[in-house]
């Protein structure tokens, strides 16, 4: 996450890391009152004195930004060993009775919500003067910086976000919770691909900010791009209704890449979400259908009675039109939901004013009543049952009888009882469908074989209580591509730790062959085409084990091309991209971490762990002459540290690949131990030394640099070139002593 623009309570990073963009969608920061007053702290002041202490059980262990009404920091809650996001409220905020008051009463009615697709909030206290509410710690990046870095959704991907939404709005009208502030900033997009809000229901405080807010004495409002007519009028009128009028601005966005009302100034755009229609969205998207343009209509209306009246209707028109128009949808459909009336059919309330009053309001009662009543009570009944099952899920995981399984939910077990159980990890991912979790329902170490995920997004992770181990075990090593795990145009989602388990899982990596010879494989993770993994607190260990075998001196050497993750990209198109996140990992390897090869883009997000390797971090290699779109990695690391003995990144072309890679770095509050021999940072190529000075990006915020006083090695055609610390455009903070940082974890479980 970036350390000063806010990312409302999401604990999202942002992808582009442009903190101006960031801060232009926040909502709000502050009170209107001068932050220069006498007993007033800034943000950043506040942030300074609160990190590294506790309030309550809750240790705030690095400050994230400011937002809404206070502060955020990332906290390790020491009760359940969890990591949480901690929003303190200012002090010269706490100090207003009637603030405060809202404070914890909204803070309550958001501690209600327990759904999917809602980040939830855990606790609200107050230390020493300093009042916080606890949240949900989430990794992802906000809807609005999704669209802006990979254009606007296609329909499907559309709808599927906004059922999500949906479904999470008619939890909070449930709960009699309204968010007041949906819109692209405050929907979270996790690495798995579902929406998440955040900020719900939480009273807001005004400051001047990127976003153009509307307030009244201090209290902020919405914002001009997404907020209703009524709400903009009078806040105390908004209901769910006002709600569905921002998402349906939000749907807008998803299209087009813009609000509707993007243009003007801030009275200009309250005037038009007032009185103006929006633009046409078939003109602009001339892909979507005549029919889906009814329903974004009727979200947009702008007298309340005319729109839908709960997003459980809404839901039900986007699934009969995905049904009818043939699109296939990831989110799935509430069980016994009633059908919505007609697409084509307009809304009641158009219907001609002359007709008489009261028999109107009386149809539309009867029918109202009616059709409401079933629909909420046919959601509420699947979601009493869902939850239900959850919690059996959970109490009942080590018992002999398997409980029964949410939908989307697999298990690995050590005996397999029920339909969703499965013996081995390689089942359950050949049974799982897009979207799918699986659960590892055991404690220690186990054996599994290699698999593929092909055109699928599945979520592994442990079971609560539960501390599994997996042991990756092959035939010979069949080729040098061959990996424990192969995702193709899909994605992996691991996570170590259970959202309330303070356990770590152990990925190890060994190959046996049939007449016991112990062989590597050469790759861990193999991503091909557009994928992406996501590893959360993990322990990664790919070593050489020769030590432990009867004649250490007969096993075969670490292959050169073994990897713990390996990029392929046969398509030669720039757009063709691969994604790794890596949060809170310690990786133990004698292998390079990435191997990048043929083409695209890779991003690489490293947030807290440490990588120790005897090899490098990074290899890349050049593109055939063939390739338009050559090779680019770009890595995001923060507060890590990274030992690399044969130095941290190597970068090669040849004749064969003579279409050099290039490297983009943003290293922050990093640590670097590279020995004396070696350098950071390896060029080797057919062109002149010259060629590669600007191949290589390097940022620098706050790292620091051990070992080796070489900062860039080149290596040309005609001659070499080494570039040190001391002579970098940029000031580096390097010191020759090797000092390695400590084992976060033990290597072993």
């Amino acid at each position: 996450m970036d350390a000063l623009p806010e990312q409302p309570l999401d604990q999202s990073r942002s992808s582009s890391g442009d903190p101006l963009a960031a801060q232009a969608s926040a909502t709000v920061i502050s009170s209107p009152l001068s932050a220069a007053a006498d007993g007033q702290m800034s943000m950043a002041e506040v942030g300074r004195t609160l990190q590294g202490r506790s309030l309550g059980p809750y240790l705030l262990e690095r400050f994230v930004g400011g937002g809404g009404m206070g502060v955020v920091f990332r906290a390790l809650d020491t009760t359940l060993n969890r990591i949480v996001a901690v929003k303190v409220l200012l002090r010269q905020q706490s100090a207003d009775e009637e603030m405060l008051r809202r404070f914890k009463n909204e803070a309550q009615s958001a501690a209600r919500l327990d759904h999917e697709n809602i980040g939830r909030v855990h606790a609200v206290g107050d230390e020493d003067g300093w009042h916080y509410i606890v949240f949900e710690f989430i990794e992802g990046t906000n809807l609005r910086e999704v669209i802006q870095e990979s254009g606007p959704f296609d329909l499907p991907r559309t709808i599927d976000t906004t059922i999500q939404i949906a479904d999470a709005l008619e939890h909070a009208a449930q709960r009699d919770v309204v968010h007041r502030d949906i819109k692209p900033s405050n929907i979270i997009i996790t690495p798995a691909g579902r929406a998440r809000i955040v900020d719900m229901g939480l009273a807001r405080l005004h400051q001047p900010t990127g976003d153009q807010d509307l307030t009244v004495s201090g209290m902020t409002l919405g914002t001009f791009d997404y907020i209703s007519p009524e709400q903009a009028r009078d806040p105390r009128s908004a209901d769910t209704r006002s709600d569905l009028y921002s998402l349906g601005c939000t749907v807008f966005f998803m299209l087009v890449g813009r609000p509707p009302f993007a243009d003007g100034t801030m009275v200009q755009k309250l005037l038009q979400q007032q009185h103006d229609a929006p633009p046409a969205i078939d003109l602009l998207r001339p892909d979507v259908p005549q029919q889906f343009a009814l329903i974004l209509g009727r979200l947009m209306e702008k007298n309340p009675a005319n729109r839908y009246q709960r997003p459980i209707e809404l839901v039900a028109d986007l699934h009969a039109f995905a049904a009818k128009a043939d699109i296939q949808l990831a989110a799935l459909r509430p069980r016994d939901l009633v059908p919505a009336q007609a697409l084509e059919r307009p809304p009641a309330a158009k219907l001609p004013w002359i007709l008489p009053l009261f028999l109107l309001a009386a149809i539309v009662a009867v029918l109202w009543y009616r059709s409401i009543s079933m629909r909420v009570d046919a959601y509420q009944t699947a979601s009493d049952l869902a939850a239900k099952l959850d919690t059996e899920l959970a109490l009942d995981a080590a018992a002999s009888t398997a409980p029964v399984a949410a939908e989307n939910m697999r298990r690995v077990v050590a005996v397999p009882v029920g339909p969703a159980d499965y013996a081995s990890l390689a089942e359950a991912v050949s049974a799982a469908l897009d979207g799918d979790e699986i659960e590892l329902v055991f404690s220690g170490v186990r054996e599994e074989l290699p698999f593929a995920i092909d055109g699928k997004h599945l979520v592994l992770r442990a079971a609560v209580g539960s501390q599994p181990i997996i042991r990756f075990i092959n035939t010979p090593v069949a080729s040098a591509d061959s990996a424990a795990c192969t995702i193709t145009n899909g994605s992996l989602e691991i996570q170590g730790v259970g959202v309330q388990s303070g356990s770590l899982t152990t990925i190890q990596k060994r190959s046996t062959t049939a007449g016991g010879e112990r062989l590597w494989q050469p790759v861990l993770f193999a991503l091909h085409g557009t994928a992406g993994l996501v590893c959360e607190d993990l322990l990664l260990e790919m070593l050489d084990d020769s030590e432990n075998l009867s004649d250490p001196e007969a096993a075969p050497a670490l292959s050169a091309s073994a990897s713990v993750i390996k990029t392929v990209c046969e398509s030669t198109e720039a757009s063709t991209r691969q994604e790794i996140r890596i949060s809170r990992c310690t990786v133990r390897t004698d292998a390079v971490f990435l191997d990048a090869s043929r083409g695209g883009r890779v991003d690489v997000m490293w947030s807290g762990g440490s990588f120790k390797t005897p090899a490098r971090f990074l290899r890349a290699e050049g593109s055939s002459p063939s390739s338009t779109a050559g090779k680019s990695v770009r890595l995001s690391l923060k507060n890590a540290s990274f030992v690399c003995d044969q130095g941290f990144a190597f970068l090669l072309d040849s004749p064969a690949r003579p279409v050099a890679p290039l490297l983009q770095v943003l290293a922050e509050s990093c640590q670097f131990v590279i020995p004396q021999t070696g350098a950071l940072l390896e060029q080797s190529g057919i062109a002149d030394a010259d060629f590669y000075r600007t191949a290589i990006e390097w940022i620098d915020a706050g790292s620091r640099y051990a070992g080796s006083s070489v900062f860039k090695r080149i290596d040309g055609s005609a001659e070499r070139i080494e570039i040190e610390y001391a002579a970098s455009s940029q000031p580096l903070i390097h010191t020759p002593q090797l000092k390695e940082p400590p084992d976060e974890l033990p290597l072993r479980p």
